[in-house]
């Protein structure tokens, strides 16, 4: 009678190990795991991808709590300012 077993893997895959991976190489672990029915592996993977922040602007979400930046008010250009304020063109002085 023969026993089938799992071949050894040549990587102990640790959530620390795993964490250390840029995203694109956790997400490519994942796809690995899944293709190979490893399901310890690919929950790891979920972990680790789900407590980092998703897509480019989640680094630069503003502090809660914190004032909004004011906005800055377009300036007028110089030729219209001066025309505006001219007495000759009946603007205001």
């Amino acid at each position: 009678m023969t026993t089938i077993t799992k071949p050894a893997r040549s990587v102990d895959w640790t959530k620390d190990r795993i964490a250390a991976l840029a995203t694109p190489d956790v997400k490519q672990l994942r796809a690995n795991a899944v293709r190979l029915n490893d399901p310890e592996i690919t929950q790891r993977c979920d972990d680790v991808l789900g407590e980092r922040p998703r897509g480019r602007g989640a680094a630069k979400k503003a502090v809660p709590g914190a004032a909004p930046k004011p906005r800055r008010k377009r300036k007028a250009p110089a030729a219209k300012a001066a025309e505006a304020t001219s007495p000759e063109t009946g603007g205001a002085a």
